[in-house]
């Protein structure tokens, strides 16, 4: 048997952040283009007060909730350890570092060179670490109870069901895969008594097997048909498995794409004519941002989906598009809200204005038609400026419309009046940024 204990609770209130940061897709194809990225990560010493704890530098980070996630990893032994350590943003010194608002604080501390000496030391930071030995895995919460609100009991719950995923991958490289897993934990719906879970190694390895690790924290979803998405590190790298309400709910770090169909021809960097780009207009009732206009159509990737199948998918239920005119993975941005936190991949697709027809997933989209791309681009900037004057703009502070002297600005248009959503304007201005280099 293998024993695995963990720290348990229910509900959390997601952070607000906003910003997004730019860099290449890491997927190496003949056509793709580099762009810049402003994040660096570094390796963390070991905590010196957890001395059952083998030094395990941390290799990725994250972001969940109003924490920075700095993840170690088990080593190749058969017996190792590993912690993850939790670092409040509003906690983490960025110096005068520090541009824009909350987005740009969380994604430059995502970045910074947090070690566990100096997480310790912040008011409500706190750790999982995970002890694998030849016949179990201990994973315990370093929580100061004084301290611990039920936002972070929640958030330990959940992501030490992540963490446990890291150390079962671990058991089956191993040769474990006949084994029993016992998980012993406290009960979500009352911390003061514990709950034992037993599953098996392999079922749990499978396809969608690590839903069940849930159950206790989602008790009346049907987790056989659950949707499961990846919680993904700083550079849009998988750390583990999560159903799709627990990813929205906490605020977790994922995947995702964005595409700009272009009627009749891609669009390059450095296009001087870009051809016309399709708007769409949500409907009225969609629970964030009704009748909200977008650039993009977007969506989130589901578990071991290729994100070139997310962008596929989405084009043909949004728009019913189904024929293949994907380009190239453009470039990745990664973008905070008080809502969504995602690492998008943009990508163009290419309406063959001959062959093609559109129609609207009833549910999602209300309007839409194509638009010459410079009245996109303003309607976009205006957009960004008016979110700016309400103090509700979720990237950078900047003037929007500097970047439009090309566009004849005294002309008035109807689409001028458009209010884009936030989420998508962040990937439009990292999409302006990587077509001007």
């Amino acid at each position: 048997m293998i024993l695995l204990t963990g720290f348990f609770a229910s509900s959390i209130t997601a952070f607000q952040t906003s910003q997004f940061g730019l860099r290449p897709s890491s997927r190496k194809r003949k056509s793709e283009q580099s762009t810049m990225f402003f994040m660096s990560l570094s390796p963390s010493p070991a905590d010196e007060k957890s001395a059952a704890v083998v030094a395990v530098p941390i290799t990725k980070k994250s972001l969940a909730s109003s924490f920075v996630v700095s993840m170690g990893q088990p080593s190749q032994t058969t017996s190792s350890s590993f912690q993850w350590t939790f670092s409040p943003i509003d906690q983490i010194n960025l110096g005068n570092q520090i541009t824009g608002g909350i987005g740009s604080q969380a994604i430059q501390a995502m970045g910074s060179n947090i070690d566990s000496s100096s997480a310790s030391g912040m008011d409500g930071s706190f750790k999982l670490v995970c002890q694998i030995e030849e016949s179990r895995i201990i994973v315990e919460a370093e929580i100061d109870v004084k301290q611990a609100t039920d936002d972070v009991h929640a958030l330990a719950a959940i992501l030490s069901r992540i963490m446990i995923q890291s150390a079962l991958k671990h058991l089956s490289k191993q040769g474990s895969g006949d084994e029993d897993v016992t998980i012993v934990v406290p009960c979500a719906n009352n911390p003061t008594e514990t709950c034992t879970e037993i599953y098996s190694l392999e079922a749990l390895m499978a396809p969608n097997g690590h839903a069940a690790l849930f159950a206790a924290v989602l008790p009346d979803a049907n987790l056989n048909n659950i949707e499961m998405s990846n919680m993904v590190d700083a550079e849009g790298e998988p750390c583990g498995y999560l159903p799709r309400p627990l990813l929205h709910k906490f605020n977790v770090l994922h995947r995702g794409i964005g595409v700009v169909v272009c009627r009749d021809a891609h669009i390059a960097q450095d296009e001087k004519n870009p051809p016309d780009v399709y708007v769409h207009q949500r409907t009225d009732t969609k629970r964030i941002f009704p009748s909200l206009f977008d650039m993009f159509v977007g969506g989130v990737a589901t578990a071991g989906e290729s994100l070139e199948l997310t962008a596929e998918r989405e084009v043909g239920e949004e728009l019913n598009l189904t024929r293949p005119s994907l380009s190239e993975p453009l470039f990745r941005c990664t973008i905070c809200t008080s809502y969504n936190r995602c690492v998008v991949t943009a990508y163009t697709y290419k309406f063959d204005s001959a062959v093609d027809k559109i129609s609207w997933q009833d549910e999602e989209v209300q309007w839409g038609d194509f638009v010459a791309y410079d009245v996109v681009q303003k309607s976009g900037a205006l957009s960004i400026d008016r979110l700016l004057a309400a103090n509700a703009w979720p990237g950078k502070e900047t003037n929007a419309m500097e970047a439009l002297n090309h566009v004849d600005n005294t002309i008035t248009r109807d689409e001028d009046n458009w209010d884009y959503v936030p989420d998508g304007l962040l990937v439009w201005v990292a999409w302006l940024q990587w077509l001007s280099k």
